[in-house]
């Protein structure tokens, strides 16, 4: 589910978890003597974080959810209901990049150390492409460095060599699947996390951190997807 342009509750024309909330029946109303409704066991809802694009692909802030959707106590009751009609529900968490107004890469553009390693940085503009031919190298209008993003310049790519990424990233798989309560996750452009000079995809520390982030979420939550 795009939440966006699935069902509008209140009529501001943007769809919301309340929208959802009001259509589960629709999609699995838990009753096998019916034949009114779908029949739908999992949903994947597209991100539903804080973000300046329509799309959310481009996070502000992980530990929360965009507010054209609603509140979190709207996701919460969206979820409740949704389980209790035997339908797990996954989100997509989006890893690779975040957004330039994320206030990690805002502390960061301006040379916070506590920070600046969340990101890659070089001096002068390394000469090669991205997968596609693409630009991946922008320049930092506060300092003149540069800095990586495979999507675009609004898009940050976090650096999964600095550890305190990797944990700040446990620290969110926790808050949703445990705290909030989610099932599961739809990871985002899982081929990019690592770089090796111009190979920027596939790289053999991504294959190993997908299989490091399996074992993390099997301790957080078993069964999780």
């Amino acid at each position: 589910i795009f939440v966006r342009s699935f069902y509008d509750s209140d009529g501001d024309g943007v769809g919301d978890f309340n929208g959802m909330t009001q259509k589960l029946d629709y999609l699995n109303d838990n009753d096998p003597a019916t034949d009114t409704d779908l029949g739908v066991n999992a949903i994947w809802l597209m991100p539903i974080n804080p973000s300046p694009t329509y799309h959310g692909y481009d996070v502000t802030d992980y530990k929360a959810v965009n507010p054209d959707y609603g509140t979190m106590a709207d996701f919460h009751n969206f979820l409740t209901e949704a389980h209790n009609r035997g339908i797990k529900v996954i989100i997509d968490l989006v890893l690779n990049h975040s957004s330039s107004q994320h206030p990690w890469f805002l502390a960061a553009r301006n040379g916070d150390p506590t920070y600046r390693d969340f990101y890659r940085w070089e001096n002068t503009h390394p000469g090669y492409s991205g997968p596609w031919g693409q630009n991946v190298w922008h320049q930092n209008n506060v300092d003149g460095k540069y800095y990586y993003g495979v999507f675009w310049d609004q898009m940050p790519d976090l650096n999964f060599n600095h550890q305190p990424v990797k944990d700040s990233i446990v620290d969110i798989m926790d808050f949703w699947l445990n705290t909030v309560g989610v099932d599961g996750f739809r990871c985002d452009a899982v081929k990019y996390l690592y770089e090796n000079g111009s190979q920027t995809e596939d790289q053999p520390q991504t294959f190993a951190y997908w299989q490091e982030f399996r074992t993390i979420m099997d301790s957080l939550k078993p069964g999780s997807m």
